[in-house]
């Protein structure tokens, strides 16, 4: 469009909806024919607009810290398969101590367990117990007392 042309409020709700939904601002521009500075200024004046966009980058922050950290435990949990079963040949065996032995699987698993808790917080822990019914409950001493 033409410098100084207002332009139809349609297109600017389309082409801010584009880049909201997750498209390049680049593509968004260029298909919409309009620059870059003007679909930024759009995005930048609407507050609104500024929280969805912010929480959108931070919701994407966290997954990919969620889905690396899965990967790694996989990763892990592959390490300590091939580990117990190199473990559990007997010509292995009989060379380590069991010592040795003990604080290498101890070691991949408190790793295991310290990504898992990353991934799983305390709080999802709680509400998982909350939900769980009573027949679901685990026993405890009030089960002593019957």
């Amino acid at each position: 469009m033409t410098r100084g042309v207002p332009h139809p409020a349609e297109l600017r709700a389309q082409a801010v909806a584009a880049v909201l939904a997750g498209q390049p601002l680049a593509d968004v521009a260029r298909r919409y024919g309009i620059s870059k500075g003007t679909l930024g200024t759009w995005l930048a004046q609407d507050e609104d607009i500024r929280m969805v966009r912010t929480e959108q980058r931070a919701q994407t922050t966290h997954e990919a810290v969620a889905e690396r950290l899965l990967e790694i435990v996989h990763a892990h949990l592959d390490a300590l398969s091939a580990q117990l079963q190199a473990a559990s040949r007997p010509t292995w065996l009989e060379k380590q101590s069991a010592a040795e032995l003990a604080a290498l699987v101890t070691a991949e698993r408190d790793t295991v367990v310290r990504l898992l808790g990353g991934i799983f917080t305390f709080e999802d822990e709680q509400q998982q117990l909350a939900l769980a019914g009573p027949a679901d409950a685990a026993p405890g001493a009030a089960d002593d007392d019957h």
